[in-house]
């Protein structure tokens, strides 16, 4: 309950924080390319469950540079906030997979389903160098507390602060 709490709390402020900021993207995304601005991508979620994760459209081809900045600020998964509102992700979680990634790890990782037991979340658990990582994950949903989550909040913006490229999945 608490952690709900502290999602919508959180993800509401970054909206309405990003609601300038959002709309600037917006118009600034539809002069300089053709094609959508956002898509919901496949992803499995909680205990398995299937949703779809709004994010900006990113282009295979014809990216523009405002797409590249976009994607270097790690501004892209912004729209996910509608996600973490409708009860499908977290602002603090294990990375979110494509079915196909599920398919793969569910297979080919028998500690996988552990992760399925916490919604998947915008940030990701790092390790100490400061890279997602798989045992930081599986730590996070086994240590899951209000705590961990503030922790985990805390050092991504500070390592943020000194990383070159954001927007990695």
């Amino acid at each position: 309950m608490c952690k709900r709490t502290l999602d919508l709390l959180g993800a509401v402020l970054v909206l309405l924080f990003f609601l300038p900021i959002g709309l600037v993207m917006i118009a600034a995304i539809r002069c300089s390319r053709p094609g959508p601005i956002l898509e919901r991508e496949p992803t499995v979620g909680l205990h398995g469950g299937r949703f779809g994760r709004w994010r900006l459209h990113r282009p295979l081809e014809r990216e523009s540079v405002f797409d590249r900045v976009l994607w270097r600020a790690g501004l892209i998964d912004l729209p996910s906030m509608v996600n973490v509102i409708d009860g499908d992700m977290s602002l603090i979680g294990p990375r979110p997979h494509s079915p196909e990634q599920y398919a793969v790890l569910s297979q080919g990782r028998p500690d996988y389903a552990r992760l399925l037991e916490a919604r998947p979340g915008i940030i990701r658990p790092r390790a100490r160098e400061g890279e997602p990582s798989w045992s930081a994950e599986l730590d996070y949903v086994a240590r899951w507390s209000v705590f961990v989550d503030l922790k985990v909040a805390a050092l991504y913006v500070i390592q943020g602060l000194f990383r070159e490229e954001q927007g990695v999945d």
